[in-house]
């Protein structure tokens, strides 16, 4: 699952200079912006991840039928296992407001400025959805080496 996050990471800081975009989508990006845009921003990203997360679902559903979604109820442990699969865009019984204060006050520090909005919004999920310290530590680490080209 670390190696998926760290992938995802550089797919994203890789995409980002390709496409030679001169406001990378950081910790600089978002202090410019209003409060009432950080918060639109927030509803638009966490809606796209409800969508994703749906969107794994019904696919693992279906790649456990035959290619097919079912049309009956497949029982707990296979939808259990299904929805599990999009646990890492998992932003159910968060409030926007918190989101935008966590990413604020992620951003407030100096280390983290140059690390992609998408990653410090699941950064500060997983704070809020209870990651261990340790892990959150790590990944951190991981992020900051990464938005640092290292």
């Amino acid at each position: 699952m670390k190696r998926l996050v760290v992938l995802l990471l550089l797919l994203l800081v890789v995409g980002n200079n390709v496409n030679g975009e001169d406001n990378p989508r950081n910790g600089y990006w978002w202090n410019d912006n209003s409060r009432s845009f950080k918060l639109g921003y927030v509803v638009g990203y966490v809606e796209a991840m409800v969508n994703f997360q749906d969107t794994m679902t019904l696919q693992c559903l279906a790649a456990k039928n035959g290619g097919v979604v079912p049309e009956k109820y497949p029982g707990a442990e296979v939808l259990e296992a299904c929805v599990r699969t999009g646990d890492h865009y998992d932003f159910n019984e968060i409030r926007f407001g918190q989101l935008v204060d966590g990413v604020d006050e992620f951003y407030k520090d100096f280390r983290n400025k140059n690390i992609h909005i998408n990653v410090a919004m699941g950064y500060v999920r997983d704070q809020l959805k209870g990651k261990s310290a340790k892990e959150l530590e790590e990944d951190l680490a991981a992020y900051r080496r990464t938005a640092a080209g290292k």
